[in-house]
């Protein structure tokens, strides 16, 4: 195990970019086959579909990316004044710390915040080979989400045939399986974001917090980070609301991130999951703390949605689905 490990880690940028290709894959899929069925050849069928999504996300950044560089440094020089902020209060509120204490401790924080984004960026995003490794990675992902959509369905027919009846229809159960929970997984994520993102954004305007559009997007972004992802976005608004409105309007926007947060928990991800697809919330924490030591942001990223395909195949395929270990995920 130990030396699989390590070989694991030596070919890190294959390996998460392989898997990052499921995702674009796993979206694309289902225009793909709906064209593969009306007769268009695959080859055809693939560029028609990657074409059109290539299209639409360039329209979409034609829009938003003005409008989100004209925000993020305005947004900046918030994070900051809200930072300095909560250092005057430290020292002069009701704790009382003496300004040198204060800075001490403020040192020592951003110390440890940037030994941990040290970490976190090792590996594939760290040395002089940074660029070259996410170039690298990037175009290969986009060759493993090209394949799968043209070719992914009948390297599997032909895995298939080779396995003796039994394998084969456990293999063919499996990945089903697999497929259909990364799918309505990497789509459920969207959807919940794009609830966030409204919600949050919505409450900002209400209030009267500046910034409506670069914080939406955090936000929206950060949901693929479940559970800690959309709460620290709002985090942000909150530092925003707080350097513009004062402590009234960071409290109030406080309460909209825990309400959404609820609203996220207790409605938008059963609605959209299914309370079959959703894991426990320690389990989601780990996950995404291991996946984070061992391979940086784009293992925290992964760590979910892999363990939620695992979670979905093992539950596919076991006899006893009760006494599974791996269903304790999500039955804790």
């Amino acid at each position: 195990m130990y030396f699989g490990w390590q070989v694991l880690q030596g070919i890190s940028v294959v390996v998460l970019s392989a898997v990052i290709g499921l995702f674009p894959a796993a979206i694309l899929w289902g225009p793909v086959r709906s064209l593969k069925r009306r007769g268009w050849p695959p080859l055809l069928a693939t560029w028609t579909v990657i074409l059109v999504a290539t299209m639409a996300m360039v329209g979409v950044a034609l829009v938003l990316i003005p409008q989100l560089s004209a925000g993020f440094e305005p947004l900046g020089a918030d994070l900051t004044e809200a930072y300095d902020a909560v250092l005057a209060w430290l020292s002069e509120g009701p704790l009382g710390l003496s300004p040198e204490d204060v800075e001490r401790y403020s040192q020592t924080l951003i110390e440890q915040i940037q030994e941990r984004a040290a970490g976190l960026g090792s590996g594939i995003l760290s040395g002089a080979v940074a660029v070259v490794e996410i170039v690298t990675g990037t175009i290969l992902a986009l060759i493993v989400a090209f394949f799968l959509l043209k070719d992914g369905d009948r390297v599997a027919a032909r895995i298939a045939d080779r396995l003796s009846p039994r394998s084969a229809d456990r293999f063919r159960r499996g990945t089903a399986a697999a497929w259909k929970t990364l799918n309505r997984y990497v789509k459920g994520l969207a959807i919940t974001g794009l609830v966030d993102a409204t919600a949050i954004a919505i409450g900002l305007l209400i209030v009267g917090v500046p910034l409506v559009l670069p914080l939406a997007i955090l936000v929206f972004f950060g949901a693929f980070f479940p559970l800690v992802g959309a709460f620290l976005s709002g985090l942000v608004a909150v530092a925003v609301a707080l350097v513009n409105g004062g402590w009234t309007d960071a409290l109030i926007v406080f309460g909209i991130v825990l309400g959404v947060q609820q609203l996220e928990g207790d409605i938008v991800m059963p609605l959209v999951f299914g309370r079959t697809m959703q894991l426990h919330p320690l389990v989601v924490l780990l996950v995404i703390a291991v996946g984070g030591v061992a391979f940086g942001i784009p293992g925290a990223f992964l760590a979910v949605p892999i363990t939620a395909v695992i979670v979905a195949v093992d539950e596919e395929l076991s006899e006893e689905k009760d006494r599974s270990f791996i269903s304790v995920a999500k039955n804790m």
